[in-house]
């Protein structure tokens, strides 16, 4: 008798493997799925950690940035005493206070303009830099009453706008001059015409959003005051170029239009015009001859009528070196007190040179003496010694790398600039625009563009290349 015996059960050739393929399979999937999860832990740890840098960062810059305000409160009080101490000294006068001497300061102090002028020989205009731990932010200003206003050009009296629109004109001719990027006679009038047509008629741009202000005027309905001077920026003749401040070929110091023209200059909060129902202006229409850059007093008035010369002769007179006051004797009556210079943002003297500090020194310049009096009215009514609306530019700065001691030192304004724009580090650049105001017997200041983030950090207009 045969024995049945049950054949043992095969897979069929073609299903062999099957179980292990689909463990692997599972197991690939597995590894995406925590793959995936990694990923995102490790982006959302990333984003929190720039987020917190970024806010430290901000911190740092807002602590600077009121310490700055304070410094520039600060400046306008002391012009504030000089001004009450000459109104209230022998045969002073409180409505028309004399002008303090040259070099007028603290006891011991080297030779400075006057608390009541601004100019170049300010503790705020030397750029400085200080540290928050790791950040190091550095402090540059620059006042806007250096530059020229072009919401001139759209003054309600065609004749003073004409003149406006044609200072416009030979300032963008000149902010360039001598580089590759500058511009030519037409490229500078079709950016001029673009910037007025802007102002007196929004419409002539469709895609721009207009903003609606509570007090609008509907005579004035088609006339557009911008909020920032970047909004010109989204016009047609504009290139992103000519809002970057940057180096050419040989360290050339390439500058944006910004340096030259502004919107600032003209805050509009005061007594009201009469029958009018608007506050007035209480300025725009003249430029500090202690900062002016050589290419915007060149621009107020035609070489035709003014010889360019003069305003040559103004840039190098405040480039002389002024004598030092006399040394006064210290409290202690051992010898002179010895003086206190002021420093730069890497602890060099910086060397007293002269200022105007006031419009009748204008007379010291030859220049101005060949003039004759329609002529000098007419330099004097475009100009000033003072400035009340002020750039604030911080830029911080975090290392991405390491660094040694020695590669943190810098023997020129330029390393230090460069090494600003190197891109091996973590910067972010600020800016707040400030107008300076007396308020019953104390100063305030007013933020007219509290925080705006800027791409590119400005670079310091100089009268004259570094190295002399």
């Amino acid at each position: 008798m045969r024995i049945l015996r049950r054949a043992p059960l095969r897979a069929a050739e073609e299903l062999r493997g099957a179980a292990l393929l689909m463990a692997f399979l599972v197991l690939i999937v597995l590894l995406a799925i925590v793959y995936q999860v990694h990923t995102v832990t490790q982006t959302d740890a990333r984003v929190t950690r720039n987020e917190i840098t970024r806010s430290t960062m901000d911190l740092a810059l807002q602590s600077v940035m009121l310490q700055v305000y304070e410094d520039l409160a600060e400046d306008a009080r002391a012009a504030q005493s000089d001004e009450e101490g000459a109104a209230g000294g022998p045969g002073g006068d409180a409505a028309t206070p004399e002008a303090p001497p040259v070099g007028a300061g603290e006891a011991g102090e080297l030779a400075r303009n006057p608390e009541t002028v601004d100019s170049m020989m300010d503790s705020w205009f030397a750029p400085q830099s200080t540290n928050f731990g790791d950040i190091q932010v550095r402090i540059f200003v620059r006042d806007e009453n250096s530059k020229y206003n072009v919401l001139n050009m759209i003054n309600p009296d065609e004749e003073v706008a004409e003149e406006a629109y044609n200072r416009v004109v030979r300032i963008l001719d000149n902010f360039r001059e001598e580089t590759d990027f500058d511009l030519t006679s037409t490229e500078a009038e079709e950016v001029a015409t673009a910037m007025q047509e802007y102002m007196q008629d929004r419409r002539t741009v469709a895609d721009i959003p207009r903003a609606t202000f509570l007090n609008g005027d509907e005579e004035l309905d088609d006339q557009v005051l911008p909020l920032t001077f970047r909004e010109f920026r989204l016009l047609e003749p504009f290139e992103d170029h000519m809002f970057m401040d940057f180096f050419g070929e040989d360290d050339e110091r390439i500058h944006g239009i910004e340096a030259f023209l502004t919107i600032y200059t003209a805050p509009a909060v005061g007594p009201e015009e009469a029958n009018s129902g608007r506050p007035s202006a209480t300025g725009g229409w003249t430029v500090n001859m202690n900062t002016a850059p050589l290419a915007v007093l060149a621009g107020l008035i035609d070489d035709r009528q003014i010889d360019f010369r003069l305003w040559d002769e103004i840039k190098e007179y405040r480039n002389e070196d002024e004598e030092p006051l006399e040394e006064e004797e210290s409290e202690d009556g051992l010898g002179p007190e010895e003086a206190e210079p002021m420093l730069d943002e890497f602890g060099e003297e910086i060397l007293p040179t002269k200022i105007f500090d006031s419009l009748d020194e204008l007379e010291e310049l030859f220049e101005f003496q060949d003039l004759d009096e329609e002529e000098k009215t007419t330099v004097r009514d475009l100009l000033r010694v003072d400035s009340d609306v002020f750039e604030i530019v911080l830029a911080a700065r975090i290392s991405t790398r390491a660094e040694t001691a020695d590669e943190m030192e810098f023997e020129s304004r330029t390393e230090r600039e460069k090494f600003f724009r190197s891109g091996e580090h973590l910067v972010r650049v600020v800016r707040s625009i400030v107008w300076r105001r007396e308020v019953e017997d104390d100063i305030e200041i007013v933020p007219l563009v509290p925080w705006e983030v800027l791409d590119n950090a400005p670079l310091q207009v100089l009268d004259k290349p570094e190295d002399e």
